[in-house]
């Protein structure tokens, strides 16, 4: 019998930077609201209580989303999107992508997250979750970012990739394809070889269509 308890992922992959930023924006403000009670003579209490409030919520709000977690229960994925919780059968999920996990940086844009190993910098991997995807348009998708929008229709969720999810998933009741990105092929083959074992349901793609290659 399947364990009925629920093992929490997290779906963001800076948190704690993210977290300190709007702490710090939603202190700026709370300063000013504190600094207009006894600096400004008309309507400083409203103004303050404005900036104040402002601040909490600044501070306070974007942590349900940065902190947001996964998981799954029997072959149910629980997952939050805006803070809000849902659910989703994995029988009902037709693909998994794979690919390079990138995120939004001030002043960057949306910029490709890397961690630091023993030979450089290594890409962070992401998975997607998707009612059904199309094979044809998978080369524009080596980024998280263009690969929701490529399939936003179809989109069930996104996340960081743990590999304890992934092994969950993939002996749960998940029948669909996996489509993983060649970078991220290649550097985490070991890890992916041992999980799918050469399974027929698991593809590597890159910049050439997969039915293209097939015809070549």
């Amino acid at each position: 019998m399947r364990a009925t308890s629920m093992r929490k992922y997290y779906k963001n992959y800076r948190r704690k930077p993210n977290m300190f930023f709007f702490f710090v924006m939603g202190g700026l403000f709370a300063a000013i609201g504190a600094l207009a009670f006894f600096f400004v003579r008309e309507g400083g209490a409203v103004w303050g209580g404005v900036c104040i409030g402002a601040g909490v919520l600044l501070a306070a709000l974007p942590q349900l989303v940065i902190f947001e977690r996964f998981g799954l229960k029997g072959d149910v994925l629980h997952y939050r999107r805006g803070g809000i919780p849902h659910r989703a059968d994995v029988k009902d999920i037709g693909a998994a992508v794979i690919c390079i996990y990138d995120e939004y940086r001030r002043g960057k844009g949306f910029v490709p997250a890397a961690f630091e190993s023993r030979e450089g910098p290594v890409p962070v991997p992401a998975l997607l979750l998707f009612t059904s995807v199309s094979e044809e348009e998978l080369d524009m998708c080596d980024r998280r970012t263009m690969t929701k929008m490529t399939f936003r229709r179809q989109l069930v969720t996104d996340m960081l990739l743990d590999f304890g999810f992934l092994e969950e998933l993939w002996a749960s009741g998940f029948a669909g394809k996996v489509y993983i990105f060649e970078d991220v092929a290649k550097i985490y083959r070991p890890a992916f070889d041992e999980l799918f074992g050469g399974d027929a349901r698991v593809s590597v793609y890159d910049r050439i269509p997969l039915r293209a290659k097939r015809n070549i």
